[in-house]
């Protein structure tokens, strides 16, 4: 009857380490959830988890029971049994090892006066990824051959979990280093419509309003310059323009040197992208002035920032080959809002459709009429009031 209570226990508990540990895609979590049920299941002292890195270097990435907690990533049991199941795949249980003839002339074994001792790999898709090791340093025969069959099913299951947890750790890693290339929104986008049979996107017509910046006199400012102080100056410029961007909800579809296209409706439809393509703009000249202060500050000359704004109608989808491909846009907004940027003196200028998309008190002052792109007639153009001053104006 015991034998059976005993069976009925392991049964339940294995039931709930399952369900435990397909709730978690987080390393730590899933190793904490095996070791304390291991280390109750088992009747152990003490635990650890070895894991084996891409080199082979095994280190302990979670302990538990007795084991001390100011050495919680040292691995204290036998050194010789878990060195031989990583590297043989072999599960070993010891009911006395200070008198079994494989370990008791081991150092740790005789040192920590070990006695009972079972490990068992962890093995995913063929290859050990590290051990589960538990023991009482004062008990003989606490385990049984058939804990050793038992630990290893918990062993099996916790490999599957880590691998997953792995997997995801490693899928979020490569998600957020893309995301340093490719915005977020064009990221979200394209991995909610692709799978292994869509590779290309087709196009999608969006309303959006384009916002482009241009530093005015760029290519005898970067002269000036060190190529390395040309770097760190475009990625403190970039780093105050990006954060403008983003916090209103903007995409941006790339640089092109030191300036920065940027759209506001797409790749996800946006009912007000007008009027964040303005606090955009205002947002960047705020930054603007707060740079120039700084450059002043060191002696260095100003700059002085040129932004165009246009709406209308783009597609939006995948350009390129199967070797490689881009998100981008194509539309008339797209090419206005880059002639609109290179008007000097910089200021920021926007086309009638983005000016009758915004509020009608906005502090507008009209601008020389310009020939816009599919135009054979000047159209209206309008200049923003600057809030703060881009006291530097080039005229090139």
């Amino acid at each position: 009857m015991r034998q059976e209570a005993d069976l009925g226990m392991r049964d339940r508990i294995f039931y709930e380490l399952a369900r435990d540990l397909s709730s978690s895609l987080e390393v730590d979590v899933v190793l904490e959830r095996v070791m304390d049920r291991v280390i109750s299941l088992m009747k152990a002292s003490r635990g650890f988890i070895v894991l084996v890195d891409a080199t082979g270097i095994m280190s302990v990435q979670m302990s538990g029971g007795d084991a001390d907690p100011e050495k919680s990533k040292e691995f204290l049991g036998s050194r010789t049994v878990i060195e031989h199941v990583v590297r043989t795949g072999n599960a070993v249980v010891s009911t006395d090892a200070s008198t079994d003839d494989r370990f008791k002339g081991q150092q740790s074994v005789i040192l920590q006066n070990l006695r009972s001792i079972i490990a068992v790999p962890l093995v995913t898709k063929g290859s050990v990824i590290g051990a589960v090791y538990v023991d009482n340093p004062f008990r003989a025969s606490v385990f049984a051959e058939k804990d050793k069959e038992f630990l290893q099913a918990i062993a099996d299951l916790a490999a599957i979990a880590i691998d997953n947890a792995r997997q995801y750790e490693r899928s979020e890693f490569l998600r957020q280093l893309f995301e340093l290339y490719v915005n977020k929104q064009v990221t979200d986008y394209v991995l909610a419509r692709s799978d292994r049979e869509t590779k290309f996107l087709p196009g999608e017509r969006r309303q959006v309003t384009m916002l482009n910046s241009d530093i005015a006199g760029f290519s005898a400012l970067s002269q000036s310059m060190e190529a390395e102080e040309l770097v760190r100056f475009l990625n403190d410029y970039f780093a105050r323009m990006i954060d403008a961007v983003l916090e209103n909800g903007g995409n941006i579809d790339k640089f092109q040197g030191d300036g920065m296209l940027v759209v506001f409706g797409a790749p996800n439809p946006q009912v007000d992208h007008a009027q964040r393509a303005l606090a955009a703009a205002r947002a960047m000249l705020k930054e603007i002035d707060i740079l120039n202060q700084e450059l002043t500050d060191l002696g260095k000359p100003q700059i002085a920032v040129g932004i165009g704004l246009d709406t209308g109608e783009v597609v939006a989808g995948h350009v390129g080959s199967e070797k490689r491909l881009e998100f981008t846009l194509i539309g008339v907004p797209v090419n206005n809002s880059f002639y609109l940027s290179k008007v000097r003196p910089a200021k920021v200028l926007m086309s009638e459709t983005t000016r009758n998309m915004l509020a009608a008190d906005l502090e507008v002052i009209d601008h020389e009429p310009l020939i816009l792109k599919g135009m054979t007639e000047k159209q209206p153009i309008y200049q923003l009031q600057m809030v703060v001053t881009q006291e530097a104006e080039s005229g090139v």
